[in-house]
């Protein structure tokens, strides 16, 4: 079994032995650097984050964890706020949601060989909307 299905199997199966709605938060840290393509290829001081994997369901829910800049949060959740949209393949881990009010996406993936997290995140920066755009390797656990 390779690494991230242990990690998807271990999620789920502490959600349904330990919790029936939530499943355990898996843990993983990662050196990103960033640059906002829209304001020149802005590059934005690199960063140690927390990305965080958990699933409900069918649903998975990822997080990157770090100052304003470096935060993104995207599952494949559906509400009547946002659209999501797993993209989980055989090469890689990831999710994609939409605002449905401000168009406003997130993504994150995280290549399986490589252990490579690409992410972006649109945001409102010095009152333009701009798309952050973050990627560096992780560490696995």
């Amino acid at each position: 079994m390779n690494f991230y299905a242990q990690i998807l199997a271990a999620v789920i199966c502490s959600s349904v032995l330990s919790h029936p709605v939530w499943a355990q938060t898996f843990k993983m840290s990662c050196e990103l650097e960033g640059v906002i393509p829209a304001l020149d290829d802005r590059k934005i001081k690199p960063e140690q984050v927390v990305v965080e994997i958990q699933t409900m369901g069918q649903n998975l829910f990822m997080k990157v964890v770090g100052s304003k800049l470096y935060t993104v949060q995207a599952s494949s959740l559906t509400t009547e706020e946002f659209v999501g949209k797993n993209l989980t393949s055989q090469k890689l881990m990831g999710v994609t949601r939409k605002n449905k009010t401000t168009g406003f996406e997130s993504e994150i993936r995280i290549e399986r060989e490589t252990v490579m997290m690409t992410a972006f995140n649109d945001v409102e920066y010095r009152g333009k909307s701009v798309r952050v755009l973050l990627s560096g390797p992780c560490i696995r656990p």
